[in-house]
């Protein structure tokens, strides 16, 4: 029983760990969504997030730019970060549950 503690215990400290390293790139990372917007004939990207109760939206420039796609790439990694970290959230509950009991 020992040894089953000690691999559970090892794995709850590696998922503190990855929940500690996802929050600190997806606060490195740009926050807000993507909007496209056609002027005439050419589309403009934006970003668009809140301000404290206030959705601001920032231009980024034209879609076909190589700072558009750099933007997008970045929110993309983000959200995908973020759901990774729920994914690790729910394990590490699953796992507090099971090393503590029902302590959550």
């Amino acid at each position: 029983m020992s040894v089953l503690k000690d691999v559970l215990s090892d794995e709850h400290e590696r998922l503190k760990s990855l929940v500690q390293w996802y929050k600190q790139e997806i606060a490195s990372l740009p926050k807000g969504s993507m909007s496209i917007k056609k002027r005439k004939d050419r589309k403009y990207l934006y970003i668009n997030y809140r301000e404290k109760n206030k959705v601001k939206s920032d231009y980024v420039g034209l879609v076909s730019s190589e700072k558009a796609a750099e933007l997008a790439n970045k929110i993309l990694q983000r959200k995908k970060y973020e759901e990774d970290l729920k994914v690790i959230k729910k394990d590490l509950k699953e796992l507090e549950r099971a090393l503590y009991g029902k302590k959550i």
